[in-house]
């Protein structure tokens, strides 16, 4: 069931089964419901359900600048997929895969709004950072940055011309990082962290800490008879 496109339900004792998971599905986002429709649903809808719990999280950010050239780096190695505009530069960059406990988005929102609704954006760049968090991950929403940086690496201020190299070849060819050794892949990371100025996770993180309460406070909302 869906509502103006702003909750869908779904349930399924006969897949809920065979896949051995609650058999009632409800995705919505919060952001895009009023205090009465939020309130319809939980007491119509989430107070009936029974195991009731959050299998997925989003949290996205929005920058006013161009991070087609920013790149995400994690303590482990990541999918990255990146798609190009007409005009051969980044529009939107995956890292990590789908079906991961964690995976991050980064995309350029003004053309999206303009693409999909026809809808000019009155800034010079607008792109958005989204973390969907998933299964265990859901739980640690507030440290979901811990071992994960969106830089901006400027690879050129390398000196030695072998490391300049093998940098510009790691950030433009993810598959590469799986024939380097251990050593090497810690030793490359912690150069590209060291030429990049701007890491986007320390402002994700200042954000998501002054939002903190307020976060909690809607999950609360939907797992309790808390009331705002």
């Amino acid at each position: 069931m869906q509502q103006n496109h702003k909750v869908y339900i779904e349930y399924d004792k006969i897949k809920a089964d065979s896949w051995d998971r609650r058999n009632m599905r409800v995705e919505f986002n919060p952001n895009k419901l009023n205090h009465e429709e939020m309130v319809w649903l939980k007491k119509n809808v989430i107070d009936y359900m029974e195991d009731d719990g959050f299998t997925r999280l989003d949290l996205a950010f929005d920058f006013e600048e161009d991070l087609s050239s920013y790149y995400a780096m994690t303590d482990k190695a990541v999918k990255k997929t990146v798609f190009y505009g007409t005009n051969g530069l980044p529009e939107t960059k995956y890292f990590g895969v789908k079906d991961s406990d964690r995976f991050v988005r980064i995309y350029n929102k003004k053309k999206e709004r303009k693409d999909n609704e026809d809808i000019e954006i009155d800034v010079e760049h607008l792109w958005r950072v989204e973390i969907e968090l998933k299964r265990n991950m859901v739980d640690y929403w507030n440290d979901c940055f811990n071992d994960l940086h969106i830089l901006k690496p400027d690879w050129k201020t390398i000196e030695r011309t072998s490391d300049r190299a093998i940098v510009f070849m790691l950030l433009n060819d993810e598959e590469e990082w799986g024939k380097l050794h251990r050593n090497s892949r810690t030793k490359y990371k912690k150069v590209i962290k060291e030429i990049s100025s701007v890491d986007l996770t320390d402002l994700m993180k200042l954000t998501l800490k002054e939002n903190e309460k307020h976060l909690q406070k809607q999950i609360d909302f939907w797992l309790s008879n808390f009331k705002f």
